[in-house]
């Protein structure tokens, strides 16, 4: 089995499309210039917390909606960037409440040993660049960076 390793960081389009399709209020920014926001360079991190990401999202907006429902005002939550940095999701946007920032807060605290790659479980790796691996894309990063298996070997 040839193992092929790219990080390229970035959500596929079609997950990317899915998330600003589903959550247009939270991803208000999105396609705005570099000036205006960092959103404008994507979801910077891999597909394998897609799903951490659409549950937090669908979690925040349901929050937002009935809380306004049931008159009490809770601004907007807006993105302003999502990436990976050192190895976990890290969310920078304004708006929201305590409840909001605790879901995002959770999602942080999930992608810790959540594979970004897949999103199985994962750990934390330091195979040249720290991320969030299960052993198999663990094994080919390593490959990639030293071309050995392991880091230390």
């Amino acid at each position: 089995m040839e193992l092929h390793y790219e990080n390229t960081n970035q959500v596929t389009p079609d997950l990317d499309t899915k998330l600003c399709e589903k959550y247009p209020l939270i991803m208000a920014e999105r396609h705005l210039g570099a000036m205006q926001t960092a959103m404008c360079w994507g979801f910077e991190h891999s597909d394998g917390w897609y799903n951490l990401l659409d549950n937090a999202m669908y979690l925040i907006q349901s929050h937002i909606d009935m809380e306004t429902r049931r008159g009490v005002e809770v601004e907007q939550v807006v993105f302003e960037q999502v990436k990976e940095k050192f190895g976990v999701l890290t969310i920078y946007h304004r708006g929201g409440d305590a409840y909001t920032n605790g879901v995002l807060r959770m999602a942080q605290q999930m992608s810790r040993c959540t594979c970004e790659e897949c999103g199985d479980k994962g750990y934390p790796t330091t195979s040249g660049w720290i991320r969030t691996l299960c052993v198999k894309h663990h094994k080919v990063a390593c490959i990639a960076y030293n071309g050995q298996e392991s880091y230390n070997e």
